[in-house]
């Protein structure tokens, strides 16, 4: 295994030395498996190590070192502050819980996924949200990045960016990865990956894939679960919530419509009762009007028709003193010419034919002479 080593300063600072370094085959087996097991990551670019060499020189290839051991324990407490410098920088900048402010539709139907098409994990989470038991549709999207390795940071930042270009097509943004070691979780130790997850306009699940570790991305996220199954359950089970409480308020609605009509009825049949005795009260008072009326009525007519009777009668009797035979029996005489009754002397001339008419007979005469007074 043939190394370059740098120092600095400071950590990632300008370089102040540098040398080239060798672990032979016999020890490098056994020091990269020891190195592994203790730190959970292997011997990669990047890490700080404590290490043991002996130093040699050559005429043609100058000065190098034979590393013969290394120490474990100051690379992971390196890696370990590392880490905890990345949170504290996070916690400093105020930005560290933005992402779990959030707020998360209650049914995520939209779903970024930014993970390796190749991934285990990518094809458990997109058959665990498909077969879902209750039959809910969801509409996930890939953005291919790379999940483990160098350029891990570079990649996944690079999805979310273009997440964030079309974040009015997306309801929640999940970063997920298939199972492995405890090796692969550091490169989600990542201040990049972090703070692009707290600036994220939506809310950020994360999977990684390990049970017993949290990186900081995981950290930073609205929510994390330990698998990307799990990930996809956590949707499915939110979607199902989202279900029932549309359900219970739905019942809730229906139980309070029932009783608002329960009670309308019986307001109604209540104003139906009072109506009807209302109405048989008035009915009543009326009929007992209606009936005062008819007596008086009655009593008016009998009135009227007695006084009509009383009037008729005097008008007969009236009548009876104007009839021309009772009046020719009183010992008056009716004049007539020619059938017509003479009611003025002017009406005559000398040599007129006239009739007197008496109660028992008539007497023809001649005019002679006619005075009429001035």
């Amino acid at each position: 295994c043939y190394l370059e080593l740098t120092g600095s300063d400071t950590p990632g600072g300008r370089v102040t030395a540098r040398a080239r370094a060798t672990i032979w085959a016999s020890k490098y087996r056994s020091l990269s498996i020891f190195f592994n097991a203790s730190t959970g990551i292997p011997l990669r670019a990047g890490i700080t190590i404590l290490f043991k060499a002996t130093v040699e020189y050559h005429e043609l290839y100058g000065l190098s070192l034979n590393v013969s051991d290394i120490d474990p324990a100051y690379t992971a407490g390196d890696m370990a502050l590392r880490r905890e410098a990345i949170i504290r920088k996070l916690t400093a900048e105020g930005v560290i819980s933005m992402n779990s402010g959030l707020p998360l539709n209650p049914y995520p139907r939209n779903i970024a996924i930014v993970s390796s098409s190749k991934a285990a994990g990518y094809q458990d989470f997109i058959d665990h949200l498909v077969n879902n038991p209750y039959g809910y549709v969801f509409k996930p999207v890939l953005f291919e990045a790379v999940m483990q390795g160098d350029t891990t940071t570079a990649s996944v930042t690079e999805a979310l960016e273009m997440i964030s270009e079309e974040t009015f097509k997306f309801d929640v943004v999940v970063i997920i990865r298939g199972g492995g070691s405890t090796t692969d979780l550091s490169w989600f130790d990542s201040y990049e990956i972090a703070y692009h997850v707290t600036q994220f306009p939506l809310p950020v699940l994360t999977g990684i894939g390990h049970e017993k570790d949290q990186s900081v991305t995981d950290m930073v996220a609205w929510k994390a679960l330990k698998t990307p199954t799990a990930v996809a359950g956590f949707i499915v089970e939110r979607t199902l919530e989202c279900e029932n409480r549309i359900i219970g308020m739905a019942e809730t609605l229906a139980s309070a419509v029932t009783g608002a009509l329960d009670a309308a009825g019986e307001q109604i049949s209540s104003l139906q009762n009072r109506t009807a005795a209302t109405a048989r009260l008035i009915v009543r008072i009326k009929q007992e009007k209606l009936g005062y009326h008819t007596e008086t009525l009655r009593r008016v007519a009998v009135s009227v028709i007695r006084k009509a009777k009383e009037a008729t009668d005097r008008a007969e009797d009236s009548m009876h003193h104007l009839d021309p035979a009772g009046v020719l029996k009183r010992g008056f005489t009716l004049t007539s010419r020619n059938g017509i009754i003479i009611r003025s002397p002017e009406e005559l001339e000398t040599g007129d034919t006239i009739k007197t008419h008496f109660a028992n007979g008539t007497a023809s005469s001649k005019v002679e002479n006619v005075n009429i007074k001035k």
